[in-house]
């Protein structure tokens, strides 16, 4: 019977082996080719820990220009919600191709709003760890430029399950050689290094909100409840929470709809037992928003959803689900 650090080290590479397989994020159909790969742009302060972008050119565009028009085009078509006291969102994220029209309707709610600090909470595909990991850095860089990490990520790692980069194993992704962010040494990947989950909801920030931060969180196994009862504590009126999801994992396209659309209406009626039977890649950071929703008496409204079936044209393979939901403060 092994005991001590092997016994540590049999354990972390068992939840690797769970994790891994089923993530779906980091293989298809949710990836973009890789042939579109060109290197981002370097950091803009040199006096900044900042956080290099992983999958530019792998998930979304890697040159400016060609970023910018994809998000403006996305946000354009996006249908507009009136959604008063925006508390909340639920968003996708898989390759902009495929998820980007669904993440769009999110985030259109946002254009106009003053706000000051974004939390993003996203779950880990690639590293197995205990605790809700904030990364150490100062700022995220994207193609659109450089966004300031929230000074409240300090005060948030000061009580568990929130830890500031804790160590941990990590299986790089299968496209980790054609990112264009410099590998770590063996054995210094984090939980942020490669995790895709966070990232791609930045360019959307950048490009919908002004002065604004954020605060970047990666689920690794965690306690929602917990969680969201120290999120409370943290958040003001100026905060948005966004739970970053997909749904369900290559099913069949007419079985993947009936598990969404199970997954969507256990959210939407605040019903938690029920959402914890769902199947959804970021479902600890959705639960965790739902009970902080519950706490603070937030409703929340489907805005859209679809698959991957949908947006690629193609439903004879396997496709992944997407939505998008807004948490509300109802009006008095």
């Amino acid at each position: 019977m092994p005991t001590g650090n092997r016994q540590k080290e049999i354990v972390g590479i068992a939840l690797i082996a769970l994790l891994l397989p089923f993530s779906g994020c980091n293989s298809r159909p949710e990836t973009p080719h890789t042939d579109q790969l060109v290197q981002s742009a370097e950091p803009t302060n040199s006096h900044l820990r900042v956080r290099a972008p992983a999958v530019a050119g792998l998930f979304y565009p890697a040159e400016e220009p060609v970023l910018s028009r994809m998000v403006d085009g996305l946000l354009e078509g996006a249908p507009a919600h009136h959604i008063p006291h925006l508390k909340g969102l639920v968003c996708p994220h898989a390759g902009y191709p495929y998820s980007g029209p669904t993440a769009a309707i999110a985030y259109k709610t946002l254009i106009g709003r003053e706000v000051q600090t974004v939390v993003i909470l996203g779950p880990s595909h690639y590293a197995a760890f205990q605790g809700a990991s904030v990364p150490n850095v100062d700022a995220y860089q994207t193609p659109l430029g450089t966004v300031l990490v929230s000074e409240k990520a300090q005060q948030l790692v000061k009580t568990s399950p929130f830890v500031l980069e804790p160590r941990c194993m990590v299986q790089r992704p299968q496209w980790w050689q054609q990112s264009s962010k410099p590998a770590p040494a063996a054995g210094e990947d984090t939980p942020d290094t490669w995790e895709h989950s966070v990232e791609v909801q930045v360019p959307f920030l950048q490009k919908t909100l002004n002065h604004f931060k954020i605060l970047p969180v990666v689920f690794g196994e965690v306690d929602p409840e917990q969680a969201a009862k120290v999120l409370a504590g943290v958040i003001d009126d100026k905060t948005i929470i966004v739970a970053s999801s997909d749904l369900s994992h290559y099913h069949p396209y007419d079985e993947a709809e009936e598990l969404d659309h199970r997954c969507v209406k256990a959210v939407c009626d605040m019903n938690i037992d029920e959402m914890k039977t769902q199947e959804a890649c970021g479902k600890a950071p959705i639960l965790t928003l739902m009970y902080l929703a519950r706490e603070k008496g937030w409703k929340a409204q489907l805005l859209d959803y679809r698959n991957s079936g949908d947006t690629s044209g193609d439903k004879t393979h396997g496709v992944v689900g997407y939505s998008a939901i807004a948490f509300y403060e109802p009006v008095p």
